[in-house]
């Protein structure tokens, strides 16, 4: 009787189990989102980047989270380009709050933890504006309508019209921009956006024509960002002299191999415009010594003098005869 019951038992589970995957739940799938942007592949310097919150100026009213869901693509895209460190300003105030708990003495001791000083820097900031937001209802069938803007359903057109700047975090200077222009549909793309309080007739993650000239937009920012920091100087710095051990932050990233040679010079004076107080360049310091590469790691190589003086942290690495 019990191994009848369990048999029973066993077949009701079967049998929900394969309904279930019939409607589309429970089933178990993980794949890759990342985009994959055409760029060759990269060993260059990765420049630390922080996304500003995006503006929004376009005429159509049009609800905040379209301008958060492309701050957040965005984001992840410049971390899947393999060219940038990605730094978040967005929950920034979650990371101080937590290194101000360690720091406070109220939570267990732990020395690589939260550790305050250590937050890094953005070399750069970009920032979006989104400035036009357009959409049409020919051939849409369903969805939903915002403002006199109506979104979802099937066969919708839209378009989102950005300004992506770059800007020194030095000086301040936009040093790129570019106008993009995001279709829905040029890409065949299956992602969209939605924000929950539209209601049940969109649901969750819909794809929707705004959520596709959303993605397409951030590609194509991604793309123009990416392009302007294709750095492929070797130019590197001393990161720590101990004894006869020279570290230097250039590595198997970048490259570099055992008996690689390198001049050390010291860091040039930077040249500001006296009249315009513009940030002109740095000017090449003079040669110290040249160091021989003997041991490479991920990030940083070990390398020894082969002649000159002993460098100092911060001295500038540049390959021979560069």
């Amino acid at each position: 009787m019990i191994k009848s019951t369990s048999l029973v038992l066993l077949g009701l589970v079967a049998a929900s189990v394969n309904a279930f995957a019939l409607f589309g739940f429970g089933e178990d799938k993980t794949e890759s989102a990342n985009e994959d942007f055409g760029l060759p592949p990269y060993n260059g310097v990765k420049h630390a980047i922080a996304v500003l919150p995006p503006k929004y100026t376009a005429v159509v009213t049009f609800t905040n989270d379209l301008s958060q869901n492309i701050g957040s693509m965005l984001e992840s895209a410049l971390f899947d380009t393999n060219r940038f460190i990605v730094v978040d300003r967005d929950r920034i105030d979650d990371t101080l709050l937590e290194q101000d708990l360690q720091s406070s003495g109220r939570a267990a001791g732990a020395s690589d933890v939260a550790q305050t000083g250590l937050i890094r820097s953005a070399k750069y900031l970009t920032e979006v504006e989104i400035t036009d937001v357009e959409g049409s209802e020919s051939g849409q069938s369903g969805g939903v309508s915002i403002g006199g803007f109506r979104i979802g359903g099937s066969g919708g057109k839209a378009s989102i019209t950005t300004i992506v700047k770059v800007i020194d975090s030095t000086t301040g200077e936009i040093v790129a921009k570019e106008r993009v222009i995001g279709k829905a549909g040029r890409k065949g793309l299956n992602i969209g956006y939605a924000a929950s309080s539209w209601g049940a007739d969109l649901g969750g993650f819909t794809k929707t024509p705004i959520g596709e000239a959303a993605y397409d937009n951030v590609v194509q920012a991604t793309r123009f960002l990416a392009e302007q920091f294709e750095d492929f100087s070797l130019e590197g710095a001393v990161v720590m002299v101990s004894g006869e051990r020279i570290i230097i932050n250039r590595g198997a990233n970048f490259n570099i191999g055992t008996g690689q040679q390198f001049v050390i010079r010291e860091k040039g004076e930077l040249l500001i415009d006296p009249t315009t107080g513009e940030v002109l360049e740095r000017i090449e310091g003079p040669v110290k010594s040249k160091v021989e590469v003997t041991k490479v790691s991920d990030k940083i190589s070990y390398a020894k003098l082969v002649e000159g003086e002993m460098p100092a942290k911060g001295d500038i690495v540049s390959a021979v005869g560069g």
